[in-house]
């Protein structure tokens, strides 16, 4: 009995074997399996002047299905330090859609809404792991403001040769200017006072028609291409937060 199972048994493994095995050997691709990797390291302050609906992150992101100002993440891993605000970041798995890669601010919707510093990846394979080193970023939030709406949009206007409403919003004035700062406009309001927007200045002048009268209507503001609803949400959400740098 044994000397027949010995005799048949090779021959029963072979026959299952070609039942379940067609015998092409399926090639894959490890882009699309693995993806790429990044290695991102650098200093990062202001990290905890942030909100819980914000997040200071790594990002990817595709040119081919985000083509507004404020596209959104497709792939990121939120940014963290160690007591000196030393960062070492890995980020795995990007696929080859992506071809920028951002330290950002995201929102809760993963919508980007300030970038800090950018690399283009297009040209990386899924052979390649992309180190990215950055110096010291100052990823606060009242910079993130100062970076990307005072000094894109608002000092044009708001400037120390001609500093509208006697209000200079460039970088290293902006923030005296603001904070616990009487308006020129209006003597008895301050521009700021942290932690209560509904008394500052600057969100009435943002969210209703108080500066109507005066040279500019700024709450034409977020219909402006630099300036959409984000971004008046974020100068909401810094006066609010009453941590303000």
């Amino acid at each position: 009995m044994n000397n027949i199972i010995h005799k048949f048994l090779p021959l029963l493994v072979m026959a299952l074997l070609a039942s379940c095995d067609s015998g092409n050997i399926e090639e894959t691709d490890p882009d699309s399996e693995q993806g790429r990797v990044v290695k991102i390291e650098g200093n990062i302050a202001g990290l905890k002047s942030w909100p819980l609906d914000y997040d200071v992150a790594v990002a990817g992101f595709s040119s081919k299905s985000n083509s507004s100002a404020a596209p959104y993440a497709e792939i990121s891993k939120v940014v963290t330090t160690d007591a000196n605000g030393n960062m070492s970041l890995v980020l795995s798995g990007i696929s080859s859609d992506i071809d920028v890669i951002q330290i950002c601010v995201l929102n809760r919707l993963r919508q980007r809404v300030m970038k800090f510093v950018s690399k283009d990846i297009s040209n990386a394979t899924g052979r390649d792991t992309i180190r990215l080193n950055v110096d010291k970023v100052d990823a606060s939030m009242f910079n993130a403001i100062q970076v990307g709406i005072f000094n894109g949009v608002c000092s044009s206007c708001h400037n120390a040769s001609r500093p509208a409403g006697g209000l200079d919003l460039t970088d290293g004035h902006s923030y005296a200017s603001l904070v616990n700062h009487e308006s020129v406009k209006m003597p008895r309001m301050k521009r700021v006072i942290p932690g209560d927007k509904q008394n500052s200045l600057l969100y009435q002048v943002l969210n209703s028609d108080i500066s109507r009268s005066w040279k500019q209507d700024h709450t034409d503001m977020g219909n402006k291409e630099r300036t959409e609803k984000y971004i008046l949400q974020l100068i909401n959400d810094w006066i609010a937060t009453g941590d303000t740098r």
